[in-house]
């Protein structure tokens, strides 16, 4: 059965994108970036969901907090 892939950032700025997405991928989390687009001369619509595996979720989270790119509240609903 194959694994459901769940948000747990999202992005309003390409530039943002390779550091956090760097940094989860330094420490085993693999991410995939919906609605990124690669060409420079297009622009997102909508905004970038970095996207992780259910079963990574928790510790997606963890590391986005550790690394000081979310807090604590984001995840509040």
């Amino acid at each position: 059965m194959e694994e459901k892939f769940i948000t747990v950032k999202t992005f309003n700025f390409p530039g943002d994108v390779p550091v956090v997405q760097s940094f989860m991928e330094m420490r085993g989390i693999k991410v995939f970036m919906k609605n990124l687009v690669s060409n420079r001369l297009a622009y997102t619509l909508g905004d970038i969901e970095m996207q992780v595996k259910e079963s990574d979720y928790e510790a997606a989270k963890k590391a986005l907090i550790e690394g000081g790119f979310a807090q604590t509240e984001d995840f509040i609903l």
